[in-house]
């Protein structure tokens, strides 16, 4: 009796028919078959069976445990356990972009710890490479663009999220490595290999933005933001040129290309450089940087004059950096375009009103 209240309550609760419950399959390969799912729940079998809850829990319980004995008898599916550089690179520019806006330190850990790793265990120093994938304390197979423009990508949102120097230098070592390795001078646009595999007969350049943008999507609007943040014709050359040869994709198939035609706008906007001077640690900083992350603004770069290393290294390519006085006792703010730039600010309110004059987009989260 006990095993089939059992059974009618199994197949009541996922749903198994006395003639299969696949009725339309293309493959026919499953017809008459049963594909078990929740069809019903607790409280639906205990509505339409008169048992008590506790009952259908502890029988249901039991039909979980038989299945289960019943799976490991079988050969169990292989497991993809690799990690790969891209998509954590895409979770690196999320994490780091949830805290500018969430202001959750774990997020900025979170994005500066997978960073760290992906460092340690598939970047050359001496070779200034990536790899692309890693496994068993394994390493192996070189990046391609998408590697390389989302990992650049991330750490241009780090950067922006901590301010860390050292991450924005490292995204500009590794887009000169990958110009090398993947730009093409003759005609514009990225390859998606550097040409080295013989086994490949073409290399292509990828526009196609699907389930992950595509590697030329994100290294032009890579390009772009550096020429924002160093002040560089070249880069901006460079995307220009590389927008150019897919100019046509754009026009014909836009709805295929979406992270591209985010690039086109980012080059046709007068973006702004968002600068603030001072000392780190000071109090008012925290409220300025999440007054500058409260808006939607994704034409805008935001950097830091720290008076120290990150100071000392942006002066080296925009000489504007030099003359900010970030040594003074309050924080300062300075709103630009072109490098040429509003009074300084140092009050949070009027950070507010000269972004609310900009029509920017507030952005609440609460």
């Amino acid at each position: 009796m006990l095993d089939n209240q059992l059974a009618k309550i199994a197949a009541f609760g996922y749903g198994i028919k006395e003639t299969g419950n696949v009725t339309r399959e293309r493959g026919h390969e499953w017809s008459g078959e049963n594909i078990l799912f929740v069809a019903n729940s607790v409280e639906n079998i205990v509505h339409l069976m008169g048992e008590k809850i506790e009952d259908v829990q502890v029988y249901l319980d039991a039909v979980k445990g038989k299945l289960f004995s019943a799976r490991e008898l079988r050969p169990k599916p292989h497991k993809d356990d690799k990690l790969l550089l891209s998509w954590n690179s895409l979770m690196i520019s999320a994490f780091a972009k949830a805290y500018q806006v969430l202001h959750d330190p774990s997020y900025l850990t979170i994005a500066r710890d997978a960073v760290q790793f992906l460092l340690i265990r598939l970047y050359d120093p001496t070779s200034e490479k990536l790899l692309r994938r890693f496994r068993n304390d394994e390493a192996k197979i070189e990046s391609q663009l998408a590697d390389y423009a989302f990992f650049i990508q991330g750490l241009f949102d780090l950067y922006e999220a901590s301010f860390d120097i050292a991450w924005l230098k490292m995204a500009i070592t590794l887009t000169e490595e990958q110009i090398k390795l993947f730009y093409d001078e003759e005609r514009g646009g990225f390859f998606d290999t550097d040409g080295t595999d013989p086994t490949l007969l073409l290399r292509t350049k990828e526009a196609y933005d699907g389930a992950e943008p595509s590697g030329n999507s994100i290294a032009i609007l890579n390009l772009l933001r550096l020429s924002q943040m160093i002040g560089s014709n070249r880069y901006q050359d460079m995307a220009s040129r590389s927008l150019m040869y897919f100019g046509e994709i754009m026009e014909t198939n836009p709805h295929a290309v979406p992270q591209l035609l985010v690039a086109l706008d980012y080059s046709l906007s007068k973006p702004m450089q968002i600068i603030l001077a001072g000392d780190k640690e000071h109090p008012l900083v925290s409220d300025m940087v999440n007054e500058l992350h409260s808006r939607f603004q994704p034409h805008k770069v935001v950097l830091f004059a720290d008076g120290s290393q990150g100071q000392e290294f942006l002066s080296q390519y925009v000489h504007f950096y030099e003359d900010l006085p970030a040594d003074e006792k309050d924080p300062k703010v300075y709103i630009c375009q072109n490098y040429s730039c509003e009074l300084p600010i140092s009050d949070v309110q009027k950070i507010k009103q000269t972004l609310d004059r900009a029509n920017l987009v507030k952005v609440s989260y609460m």
